[in-house]
């Protein structure tokens, strides 16, 4: 009897979650609304509303332990972009307050976790950039978002201009990732990656519509990628690297 009453207690359980799952996105969609309007305690609660019913399918309790390895990445990136965004919007209502740094912190870690090699990964960095420009004077919590900038470029996997001539998983591709990975310690190196991520996505973007220019694009690139990757590896980029890293991160040496 004890048996029978607990599997019907896991089915009902079971349905409500299913239910509650059904509705996430129109829930998700209110947070919005209420965002949008001003409504910033309305916002959290739907927002962690939606979150709750995400963390409650993956079996798990908080919701700043969900991570993108628990959904399909292929059929899953509408929703996976959600959710960084509501993480991203859970962030600026808890920037200001002092007593919800904690929560800014924690909503802004998942936003980036959410981001990083995501097919949406130009879009986010260049909202998160854009949203530090027009608001670097006024934010209490700026070297946090430049921070988060900063991991978005240097954990992420993504060469575009590379893969699209070499493959995801090529030499050249992998050296190419760790020059990336010089760049950002250089004086300027961070606005020099930013801007490349800006500008090689449109690239690949307008050669996936123009099958002559992609053709030409690779033919054209290939052999100065493979110099570039090959220069990087002598003894004289090394040592130029090691002095650029010690300069100050503004291009001036005192």
């Amino acid at each position: 009897m004890a048996n029978s009453d607990e599997i019907k207690k896991e089915k009902q359980k079971k349905l409500a979650l299913q239910k509650k799952y059904e509705q996430r996105i129109t829930i998700a969609r209110q947070g919005r609304e209420a965002f949008l309007s001003k409504d910033y305690i309305s916002a959290t609660r739907k927002y962690n509303e939606y979150l709750g019913i995400l963390a409650e399918s993956k079996d798990i309790e908080d919701i700043f332990r969900l991570t993108p390895a628990m959904f399909d990445a292929k059929r899953q990136v509408t929703e996976l972009l959600l959710i960084s965004h509501v993480y991203w919007e859970l962030a600026r209502i808890n920037e200001m307050p002092p007593k919800l740094q904690k929560n800014f912190s924690r909503s802004l870690n998942q936003f980036v976790k959410f981001t990083i090699n995501q097919p949406y990964q130009v879009l986010n960095s260049e909202m998160l950039r854009k949203y530090i420009k027009k608001n670097k004077r006024s934010s209490p919590q700026l070297a946090l978002l430049n921070q988060a900038l900063s991991q978005i470029h240097v954990q992420s996997k993504k060469c575009y201009i590379a893969t699209e001539c070499f493959g995801n998983f090529h030499p050249v591709t992998s050296t190419l990732r760790e020059f990336k990975l010089e760049l950002i310690n250089w004086p300027c190196g961070q606005k020099a990656v930013e801007l490349y991520y800006r500008v090689s996505s449109k690239i690949v973007d307008h050669k996936k519509d123009n099958k002559l220019y992609a053709k030409l694009f690779v033919l054209f690139s290939i052999l100065p990628l493979r110099l570039f990757a090959k220069f990087t590896q002598t003894s004289i980029f090394k040592r130029c690297s090691y002095y650029l890293k010690s300069l100050p991160k503004n291009g001036s040496s005192h």
